[in-house]
């Protein structure tokens, strides 16, 4: 929690200061270049102060909230750690390395706007990208798929966001490995699992 609030916080006050340093700086010019005022400096302070505050409140009026929101509903209270943009979730796998690599492949495709999925043999791993949607530009998906005895794997999916600049997700690598998770215990190919963990 405490590294979410310092990531949030971080952006505030780097994107209030770039967006309203950068529309402050264009204000001067103009008024310098096109007008040939002497107040412009102090115009562009001002408006660049006005614009960045309203980009500050913007962030934590409503994408934080939104974002908080949609983390908190989908964890519904089962996972203490849900604060990252990177979520990973782990488990048991008992069957063939075949079976093992055939039922993660088929948990991925589960993944929503997922348009491209990978496996690796030799390897052991699986890999998964995802379109851009509202609350993302995209994710990669990554297994991880090691052996602990015979026919007994440990499985680990990661998911997160392609971008670096990414502050908030809206909880999408959170849904991506719980979709995942899901799947790979469907039915149709059940694994004996342990609780899933996320990875700070």
């Amino acid at each position: 929690m405490a590294q979410y609030i310092a990531r949030i916080i971080r952006a505030i006050v780097v994107g209030a200061l770039g967006f309203g340093g950068g529309i402050g700086l264009l204000i001067i010019i103009i008024f310098l270049t096109v007008k040939g005022d002497q107040n412009a400096f102090e115009y562009g302070v001002k408006w660049g102060f006005e614009i960045g505050m309203v980009f500050a409140i913007l962030m934590v009026a409503v994408l934080l909230p939104l974002d908080l929101l949609l983390r908190m509903n989908r964890a519904k209270g089962e996972h203490s750690q849900l604060w990252e943009l990177e979520q990973s979730r782990e488990l048991i796998f008992e069957g063939s390395s075949k079976e093992a690599m055939a039922a993660c492949r088929k948990a991925l495709l589960m993944v929503p706007y997922v348009h491209q999925v990978s496996d690796d043999t030799e390897h052991l791993t699986a890999r998964a990208s995802t379109g851009a949607s509202w609350r993302s530009p995209g994710e990669d998906l990554e297994v991880e798929i090691n052996p602990i005895s015979e026919n007994k794997w440990q499985v680990k999916c990661v998911s997160r966001s392609r971008s670096k600049n990414v502050v908030f997700d809206y909880a999408k690598n959170f849904e991506n490995v719980e979709t995942w998770f899901k799947g790979i215990q469907e039915p149709n190919d059940p694994p004996h699992h342990t609780p899933p963990k996320t990875v700070a």
